[in-house]
């Protein structure tokens, strides 16, 4: 709220409602979620690239005039 504003009781049993609310939310639901691996950023540490050799081509693709 502004700066020098009285608040009602009413309006700030209110807004203490939403904060309890979400901190319940934050604490039961997103607190039991399993935790992730990442942290920001795809975590490619355990993948592998293989590669694989080409066989040669009897005749070209595409020819250059």
């Amino acid at each position: 709220m502004r700066a020098k504003t009285d608040e009602s009781p009413g309006i700030k049993s209110k807004m203490d409602d939403v904060a309890e609310a979400t901190a319940a939310v934050k604490r039961d639901l997103i607190g039991a979620l399993p935790k992730m691996r990442r942290a920001g950023r795809t975590d490619v540490s355990d993948r592998a690239v293989s590669v694989n050799a080409l066989t040669p081509v009897s005749e070209p693709l595409y020819a250059v005039a």
